[in-house]
């Protein structure tokens, strides 16, 4: 639960919500768009890629984010140990 609240963190939720609405050409773009160093970007897009939730596209020279998921269920339950 705890990793899964940190990749959904407020901060993840609008760097999604930043690729979908100005679908950024490149990490160079997206960098620009939000301010955030690429080397930060990189990262956080790689760990989210692992997730399913965005796909990194090399196109020509550069790697386009795209987002895959935009809506999330979490289901978790508890049961006894006889």
């Amino acid at each position: 639960m705890k990793s899964m609240a940190q990749i959904l963190s407020n901060e993840n939720q609008a760097l999604l919500k930043m690729i979908l609405e100005h679908k950024p050409k490149s990490l160079t773009e997206l960098e620009a768009l939000t301010g955030r160093a690429k080397s930060n970007l990189s990262r956080t897009l790689k760990t989210l890629e692992r997730y399913g939730i965005v796909e990194l596209q090399k196109l020509e020279n550069a790697l386009v984010p795209k987002v895959k998921a935009t809506h999330f269920r979490v289901e978790f339950g508890f049961e006894a140990v006889a």
